[in-house]
């Protein structure tokens, strides 16, 4: 069963956020769970050796990991599914830079709770072992993300950086990054090389 953990220092938007989440994701069997800080996500996560997928606000004050570094040191963990970074600052220069650093989302914390559980609906599934279809499987064996999979999508039906950038509601520079994780990933060179592996190992619909 996936665990879904809301890593936050604020209490208020922490509790509502987690109240949020929990009222519609326990009734699909997805535990919610917050900590207040990193360092007591680690210690709840290497305690539960269940998928997680974790929401991770990226600026916390005080002491311990947090930022970038926070989200390379959970995605570390084996049983860390996905690391969805969370923000109130500027998500044309921050959602690159988690991105890169290996979250697979950045949601703004402007946006509405709707929005951010419409966007979480995806990587619960895809850590849930009961809604995993083949080509997540090989998806996995290759360590694609959800969002490279629906990039690599696009890409196989002839679409340029700045409609698949349209088309997902993110960055021409995180298409681009995400582009670059999925070359290394499959070991190819070009868009052409790369559609051609997905479809040989069936990574597409």
């Amino acid at each position: 069963m996936t665990s879904l953990l809301i890593i936050d220092d604020h209490p208020v938007y922490r509790d509502a956020l987690s109240e949020k989440l929990a009222f519609v994701f326990t009734p699909e069997g997805i535990r919610v769970a917050a900590a207040g800080c990193v360092q007591e996500g680690l210690e709840l996560i290497q305690a539960t050796p269940t998928p997680w997928v974790i929401l991770l606000d990226i600026i916390m004050p005080g002491p311990g990991l947090s930022g970038l570094a926070a989200i390379k040191a959970l995605k570390e963990l084996p049983n860390v599914e996905h690391i969805v970074a969370i923000s109130g600052l500027d998500e044309h220069i921050w959602e690159p830079k988690t991105v890169s650093a290996g979250a697979t989302l950045f949601l703004s914390k402007n946006g509405t709770a709707d929005f951010m559980i419409r966007k979480l609906r995806p990587l619960i599934h895809l850590a849930t072992p009961a809604t995993v279809d083949a080509p997540s499987h090989e998806a996995k064996e290759f360590r694609l993300t959800q969002r490279q999979l629906e990039v690599l999508s696009l890409i196989a039906q002839g679409h340029p950086n700045q409609i698949i950038a349209h088309h997902l509601e993110i960055s021409e520079q995180t298409v681009k990054i995400h582009i670059t994780q999925i070359f290394k990933e499959l070991r190819v060179f070009n868009r052409t090389q790369a559609v051609l592996k997905a479809q040989k190992h069936q990574l597409l619909p």
